[in-house]
């Protein structure tokens, strides 16, 4: 099992493995042209030197027995391009003391709070890979990679987690809002959104919405994530996201942010060098990422090993996998048990 930067090879696996994706998935490319469109994009960022920018995606690829198994991207720059929009979540209280009656709404407000974050997206992975470990290091690794390419990036981190569908694939908060000012189902507005956010500045409403006026299964599930999401959100939380109240204008998802040096992964990152001989010590029950933290060559896998006095024992087959040799240098990161 490997995560490394996709490749044109990859285009059919990934391909596959999108339209696979389900209903929400609205960070995952959805044609053969928009996968290889990113393949190329990303092949462009990893080439670049200076600050990232809103086309400098990076695109991910794992890797499971030779076949395509997952993938995840980077979108640097969040609003550099076009804005990035958000439903705020805030609280008004009124009183009308000579009636002793006191109330509070919830309003959604439209906002671009995370204009110039990174945002961490398309985590996908196949039922083959699924409960091998293989979501939790797609996921993770990519902090190590944002580290390793940190002076190119703007340190905050961000990530939006798909929101509720009923048994049918309908959004409810999708129903009783934006279908109500974009007059066009979800899945619609989801593909003119990967290319074109200019109709959501002309057709949002620009006033906040009360929530008392919407029907109770779409209030319901506004900051909710889908049940197969939820492992994501908790994950990330672990790793210190938080959630501040701003959710998907389409599904009403929740968004979780934190700033890169705060994220577990990269505060418990050791360097280490590469050892490799073919008799290894015992594993230890522990998991670790290990990653080459080179922006043109990056590589993460797991191992039940992590380093000892500054040295990292490799096999030689673990040593080609990630493409290292003795007295290369890679970073590890102990993966911290789950908790909720």
């Amino acid at each position: 099992m490997i995560v490394r930067l996709s490749d044109e090879k990859d285009v059919d696996g990934l391909y596959e493995l999108a339209m696979n994706a389900g209903t929400g998935m609205t960070t995952v490319p959805n044609s053969r042209e928009a996968i290889e469109e990113r393949v190329a994009a990303s092949k462009a960022a990893v080439l670049g030197t200076g600050p990232a920018g809103p086309k400098d995606i990076f695109f991910f690829v794992l890797e499971l027995d030779g076949e395509v198994a997952g993938m995840a991207s980077i979108f640097p720059s969040l609003g550099a391009d076009r804005p990035f929009y958000s439903y705020r979540i805030s609280q008004v209280a009124a009183a009308a003391p000579e009636l002793g009656i006191q109330a509070s709404s919830e309003l959604l407000y439209l906002c671009n709070d995370f204009h110039g974050y990174d945002e961490i997206g398309t985590l996908l992975v196949s039922e083959k890979a699924r409960g091998t470990g293989a979501g939790r290091l797609l996921s993770l690794c990519r902090f190590l990679f944002m580290k390793a390419i940190e002076a190119r990036l703007s340190g905050k981190v961000m990530a939006e987690i798909r929101g509720q569908f009923d048994d049918d694939g309908e959004s409810h908060f999708w129903d009783a809002v934006a279908s109500k000012f974009f007059h066009m189902s979800f899945q619609e507005a989801d593909v003119r959104s990967a290319h074109d956010f200019r109709f959501i500045a002309d057709l949002m409403p620009k006033f906040p919405i009360y929530t008392e006026l919407l029907a109770d299964e779409a209030r319901e599930v506004i900051g909710k994530p889908h049940p197969h999401s939820a492992p994501a959100m908790n994950m990330l939380q672990n790793e210190g996201f938080r959630y501040t109240n701003c959710v998907d204008i389409f599904d009403a998802g929740p968004s979780v942010e934190a700033p890169l040096n705060d994220i577990s992964t990269v505060k418990n990152r050791v360097a280490a060098t590469v050892r490799v001989q073919s008799n290894i010590p015992t594993e230890g029950r522990n998991r670790h990422i290990v990653a080459v933290p080179d922006q043109l060559r990056f590589r993460a896998t797991l191992l039940h090993r992590g380093p000892r006095d500054g040295s990292l024992f490799l096999t030689p087959e673990e040593a080609e996998t990630l493409g290292v040799q003795s007295g290369d240098k890679v970073v590890t990161s102990a993966i911290r048990s789950r908790k909720g």
